[in-house]
C-alpha cells in the first residue's frame, strides 16, 4: 500500500483511538507542499540526501513555513560530496567502540566474583 494513501487513514484511526471522535485527514483537509530543497543529480544519493535534510533540520531549523518554501540554500552542495565518507567514518568509529565494549565485557565476565565464606555452597545448591 502506498504511504500516501496509508498515512491519512493511519492518522484517522489514531485520532479516533486517542480522541474518541472522527476526523478526516484527506488531501482536501491536509494541504501539502513541495519545498524547494537541494536535489541529487543521480539515482543513488537519495538516502544520503535524506540524512542531510534531517541533519540540516536539527542544525539549522526552518524558521518560517510560509509557502512557497525555498530551501535551495539550506546546505552547500559541496557538503554532499563528503557525506558518504563522513557516514563511513562514523560507522567505522562506532564499530571500533562496540568492539572495545565487547572485549571489555568479556574481560569482566571471565573474572569470578569472590563470595563470602559459606555463600558458595548456597549458590551451588540453588543452581542444582
Amino acid at each position: 500500500m502506498c504511504s500516501l494513501t496509508f498515512f491519512p487513514r493511519y492518522l484517522e484511526v489514531e485520532w479516533e483511538v486517542r480522541k474518541g471522535t472522527k476526523r478526516s485527514f484527506s488531501k482536501e483537509v491536509m494541504k501539502g507542499s513541495n519545498p524547494r530543497v537541494p536535489q541529487q543529480n543521480n539515482f543513488s544519493d537519495c538516502g544520503v540526501y535524506i540524512l542531510q535534510y534531517v541533519e540540516s533540520f536539527f542544525e539549522n531549523p526552518i524558521q518560517s513555513f510560509d509557502l512557497p518554501m525555498n530551501l535551495t540554500d539550506w546546505f552547500p552542495q559541496q557538503r554532499m560530496k563528503a557525506k558518504r565518507e563522513e557516514i563511513r567514518n562514523l560507522i567505522l568509529a562506532l564499530q571500533e567502540l562496540q568492539s572495545k565494549d565487547r572485549k571489555g565485557q568479556r574481560d569482566l565476565g571471565t573474572t569470578q566474583p569472590t563470595l563470602p565464606e559459606g555463600k558458595e555452597q548456597i549458590i551451588n545448591d540453588f543452581t542444582l
